[in-house]
């Protein structure tokens, strides 16, 4: 993970490319998702919080089913166990790097800076690592060009933005961006 995170392109082949290295990267989101479910819907049963469980199903499951139908067309299907086991295991480090950025920023930005202002440059920091590690596993996974890493990128980003507007168009109408970004509340929206 960590040569993939720092651009080591030799840190693909320290992933499996076999179903149980996939099952194995995919596992513990699935287990922090059915522990976050069951947690959610405990503390507030009901129609919003089962849209909020179904949403993060989807958002665990998106990047997977989005790059295996690009692999898939553009003959790499045989990479893609191994892409995407390093793909499900570096998105780990984005974490690391929110953790990081926000023990910097307390340092770095001075005393009383706005929190809104502090959370969407944490967010653009996080954000732009997260694009940037999410298009050179793919380049170097998928064996794929710029141009193709760049629409995997956008392909996966649209995929998630678009589960997003579709939480939000259908009731309860769920509007994920709020929980997800840290944002403070607007009004009107619950």
């Amino acid at each position: 993970m960590l040569l993939l995170g720092r651009g080591r392109r030799d840190g693909m082949t320290c992933f499996g490319a076999t179903p149980d290295g996939v099952l194995t990267a995919l596992a513990p989101r699935i287990a922090l998702w059915l522990v976050g479910g069951l947690l959610t819907i405990a503390q507030s049963p009901g129609g919003l919080s089962g849209t909020k469980v179904a949403f993060s199903l989807c958002l665990v499951l998106a990047p997977a089913v989005v790059t295996h139908f690009l692999a898939r067309l553009w003959g790499r299907e045989s990479l893609w166990p191994r892409y995407i086991t390093a793909a499900l295991w570096c998105d780990w480090l984005v974490l690391f790097v929110m953790l990081v950025s926000v023990a910097l920023l307390a340092v770095i930005l001075p005393a009383g800076t706005n929190a809104l202002n502090a959370a969407l440059l944490l967010n653009g920091i996080v954000l732009g690592y997260n694009l940037w590690l999410t298009w050179f596993v793919a380049r170097v996974g998928l064996a794929l060009g710029v141009w193709r890493a760049i629409l995997v990128v956008i392909a996966v980003a649209s995929a998630v933005l678009g589960l997003g507007e579709i939480s939000a168009l259908l009731p309860p109408h769920y509007a994920p961006w709020q929980d997800f970004l840290a944002l403070p509340p607007t009004h009107g929206v619950r």
